[in-house]
């Protein structure tokens, strides 16, 4: 398990390389049977609510691929999701003595970036502000990849002087000096979760940590509507008047992509009841750019509505729980997906979020050990 994800964010960064992904998978699936004849569990006794959510979500996504089967790349990244979560459920115990894995390769990513950055830029490295992805394909991508690193490396690394520099120097840097303005927020927002995290554990304050928790992504919800108004009314002079005047978010970028998604509407959008309720297909030949468009032209409505029933039996097991950790984790890599979504990352090229999945399993293992 350790191999698996130390790994996991390398393959992510050689994203060129299509095979590694083709070839996790068959390493996750190898791993889930491994652990399951290891193991022998009650599926009747351990079986929860999610698992058949996640299951759900499963069949439709397998339905809407079979719709038009030559988006395969992508199914096959979305599926690992699902599998992430069942080694998740499977592999909690395991995954709770691989925090130096995490935390090792965490690090890597984070200064082979940073490095590449310094060779690149040498006496610019100061004054980037479009980095060209470092090892990645885009700043947002690159970005993406420094908050996962974020996280891993606050929840799992041992204290340290190095720790803190990177947490508070490098990876600040790396994320504000490029063209990654949400990442550069959601970096912020995250940061938040983190002091809630440390209020719960070390002041025993849970009531007040979950009730700021649940305010903090009210208002996460409430900032991704008002950002899709304008996809509804057609008026963008609402985001303006709420976000022109910051020097983080470019909303003129935004004007432009609100003119490409009335575009793909133009072309093409779910018309009738059974493309509403369950998505048209994986491959729409649109370029949707977003998380929220992609759920929806993929597994429509009702996989819309599981992902949210998900989302719900995720936190109610986390608050009955004692795994504080894995919960707090979830959360952070929740808002990171869904925050990423907003306006670029979909379902294909999210593959680094997927741990978002592993974490929810294990939290939803975690409910009612002591």
């Amino acid at each position: 398990m350790s191999i698996f994800l130390f790994i996991k964010q390398f393959v992510d960064m050689l994203y060129e390389w299509q095979w590694l992904d083709i070839a996790m998978v068959l390493l996750a699936l190898c791993m889930l049977g491994y652990q399951y004849l290891l193991v022998r569990p009650d599926l009747k006794k351990e079986f929860r609510t999610a698992d058949a959510v996640v299951a759900a979500l499963a069949v439709l996504s397998t339905v809407s691929f079979l719709r038009d089967i030559s988006a395969y790349q992508a199914y096959i990244k979305v599926m690992s999701a699902f599998l992430l979560y069942f080694m998740g459920r499977l592999y909690y115990d395991r995954v709770l003595e691989c925090d130096d894995a995490l935390s090792l390769s965490s690090y890597l990513i984070v200064y082979i970036n940073f490095i590449h950055r310094i060779v690149t830029f040498g006496s610019r490295f100061f004054q980037v502000k479009n980095a060209e992805g470092d090892f990645y394909f885009y700043d947002t991508d690159m970005a993406y990849a420094i908050v996962l690193a974020f996280i891993f490396i606050a929840m799992f690394a041992r204290n340290s002087i190095f720790k803190y520099v990177t947490l508070f120097l490098v990876c600040p840097y790396m994320v504000i000096c490029s063209d990654a303005g949400i990442q550069t927020i959601l970096l912020a927002v995250i940061a938040v979760v983190l002091l809630m995290y440390v209020l719960e554990v070390a002041l025993k304050k849970k009531k007040l940590a979950m009730a700021g928790l649940g305010l903090l992504i009210l208002g996460l919800m409430m900032a991704v509507a008002l950002i899709y108004i304008p996809l509804l009314t057609d008026d963008t002079s609402g985001t303006w008047a709420i976000f022109g005047g910051n020097t983080v978010l470019d909303v003129a970028n935004m004007e432009s992509r609100y003119a490409q998604w009335q575009q793909v509407y133009a072309i093409r959008k779910p018309e009738t009841i059974l493309e509403i309720m369950f998505g048209i297909s994986f491959n729409t030949h649109l370029p949707l750019m977003s998380f929220y468009l992609k759920l929806l032209y993929t597994v429509g409505v009702a996989g819309a509505l599981l992902v949210l029933v998900l989302m719900l039996q995720v936190f109610k097991a986390a608050y009955k729980g004692e795994d504080r950790k894995s919960f707090y984790i979830t959360v952070m890599l929740a808002i990171l997906m869904l925050g990423s979504g907003v306006t670029f990352n979909t379902m294909e090229s999210l593959q680094m979020s997927w741990f978002m999945m592993l974490f929810a399993g294990m939290v939803i293992s975690a409910e009612g050990r002591e």
